[in-house]
Order: C-alpha cells, then structure tokens, then sequence
C-alpha cells in the first residue's frame, strides 16, 4: 500500500488506478490515517525553516477547482505539522461519491506549493518543447507532458500521456526517466519514440543510443533496447516484447515520410491515422490490397489524392464523414 500512496502523489498511476484509489480513500478510514502518517513522515524529511503554509489560502486555493456539491472535510488528528493539516485537508474529499479537482490530480506537491508541476499539453497539432535541461521533446496531437520543480538540478523525471519523440541530453549523474502509463523509460541521452495512451500497451522505438524499459510493477524485470529496436509493453503491465523496427513509419508524425513496401491496406490506414491525427474507415473491399509508395512532406488530402491514382482502374471514393473522419469507399484492388 505504500508503494500505492507514493505513486498516487508523484502522479503515477492510471486513471484508472487513481480513481480507485480515490474511492479507497473516501470508504477507508484506516487508509485515510495511514495516508496522513505517510505525509507526516514526508514532512518530517521535508524540514525547513523557511517552509510555512497559509493554511486558508490552501483551502481558498483548492476550494475554487472542486465542483460546488463537494463538502471536504479537515482531519486535525495530530496539529504538531502545519503541513500534515493542510495535506490531509486537500487529500480527503467527501460527497455522496466523490471527486478530486484536475489539479488535486496532479499530486499534493503542487496544490500547496512545495513544488509546482510544469504541464505542455497538445490538441490537434504537434509541440516541440525544450526541457530546462535541454533536452528536445517532440509531443505529439492530444498528448501531455509533464514535470516538477528541480528539473535538470536535482532530477529529470517526467510523465507522459501520449505520443512523443525525446532527444535527450546526456547527464551522467541525473537519468532521464520518463513514466508512461505503466511502464517507465530510464536513460542518460538518447533519442527514441515513446507511445503511452491510456488503456493500451506501451511502445518504444529507439532511434539512437540506449533505453532500459521496465514495468512500474516489475522495474527488476528491465528490457535493455538499443538503436534500431523496439519493445512493446503489454496493456496490463505484465510483459515486454522486444523486436527489431520493421516499421519505420513509427516517426511519421513528427518527420512527415512515410514508406510503404507491398504494405497491406489494415497497415497503410493505421500509419495515415497516426501521422495525420485522423480517424479513417474503409470498406471491406480494401483489406487485401497492398501499396507501394513514398510520401514526404505531404497533406492528407494529397496523399489520398496519390493512392487513388497508384491502383489502376481504382474505384477508390474518399468521402470525409466529419471533421478528422475520413471513409474510403469503392474499390482499389484486384482482391
């Protein structure tokens, strides 16, 4: 369980999890006690005489991010820490279910200013960010990235929700370590892909250099992947695989090529969603048929243009259903 707590404070578990935990926490008394002497021990490590805490801002604070029928209720169960008060305070939030603000969510830290929480988030387009240590992150379309105070100092450790490709900086005495859903990516300097959606398994590709990738659950069980590799991280944290890349397409999004060899249509589809931020269906007519082509720095819109003409005689129809919702209708193939 002490693991779980930690975890649930450095903003490491799933949604999921979280949600569970939360529920724990509302229902559990004993875990609400067991909690609050976890922090009291946190606070004791965390003394400082410049450390103090305004303990009705931090109420004001976190009372303005919680949705008005939610009543929170204080726990003074020892006042010898400021800190322990104000924690349990905005830690245990009762209604007749329960609910915990979007920046509750992020970990006590940053709701009473230990230390603040840096966010980079994406909708439909792609963000290049430069990390106060220098290292380069491409985030990909609805992605999220995340890190703490002392990045590059006295740590450098992020969390990802989403796609995005690292160039990190190499730092012998700080790794790298990135948590990504439930796995967790650990290097010096590198630069390598990373794929960790909510409810679905966890990819790396490696582009250059050496990552250790590991399960939040199983960090002994680590797979070591160099240049030219890719490991795959089961949806439920249980298992690695660990391959050569055979599709380099994985970087599409961010370099804008893509290559096709005798690629079957499923796979074709698959890269253009990824690349493009787009949802496409297609017509049963299409499955079997393969596609052999080069696209660079091309729109959507012409690269659908170039697979119509690439099939002879193609009965290929592109009709746009809704905004990033493409159908392909017809067909384009000798099946």
């Amino acid at each position: 369980m002490e693991e779980l707590m930690v975890k649930y404070l450095a903003n490491e578990l799933s949604e999921e999890e979280r949600s569970e935990f939360e529920k724990q926490l509302v229902d559990n008394e004993d875990l609400k006690i067991e909690l609050e002497d976890y922090l009291n021990l946190w606070a004791e490590g965390e003394q400082s005489d410049d450390l103090s805490f305004d303990k009705s801002q931090a109420w004001n604070a976190v009372a303005d991010q919680i949705k008005p029928q939610t009543r929170i209720v204080s726990i003074e169960r020892r006042p010898k820490y400021t800190f322990l008060k104000i924690a349990a305070t905005l830690l245990i939030v009762l209604t007749a279910g329960y609910f915990l603000s979007e920046t509750g969510r992020n970990g006590v830290n940053s709701l009473i200013g230990i230390s603040s929480l840096t966010e980079v988030t994406t909708e439909a387009e792609m963000k290049e960010v430069t990390l106060p240590d220098g290292s380069i992150v491409k985030l990909n379309a609805n992605s999220k990235l995340a890190y703490a105070k002392g990045f590059g100092e006295t740590h450098r450790n992020v969390t990802l929700d989403g796609g995005a490709n690292f160039d990190v900086e190499r730092i012998e005495s700080l790794p790298f370590v990135i948590g990504a859903s439930k796995g967790k990516v650990e290097v010096l300097g590198t630069s390598f892909d990373v794929k960790a959606y909510p409810g679905k398994s966890v990819e790396l590709n490696v582009t250059e250099g050496t990552v250790k990738f590991s399960s939040v659950e199983k960090e002994e069980q680590a797979e070591v992947v160099n240049a030219g590799e890719m490991a795959m991280l089961s949806e439920d944290g249980a298992s690695i695989e660990k391959d050569i890349v055979v599709d380099q397409n994985y970087a599409a999004w961010w370099t804008r090529k893509l290559v096709f060899e005798k690629t079957p249509f499923e796979k074709v589809i698959k890269n253009l969603e990824e690349t493009y931020w787009v949802k496409i269906d297609y017509s049963d007519a299409l499955h079997n048929c393969e596609l052999t082509a080069t696209y660079e720095n091309k729109s959507l819109d012409s690269v659908l243009d170039l697979i119509q003409v690439t099939f002879v005689n193609s009965q290929l129809k592109v009709v746009r259903t809704k905004e990033n919702q493409i159908k392909l209708e017809g067909k384009a193939c000798a099946n």
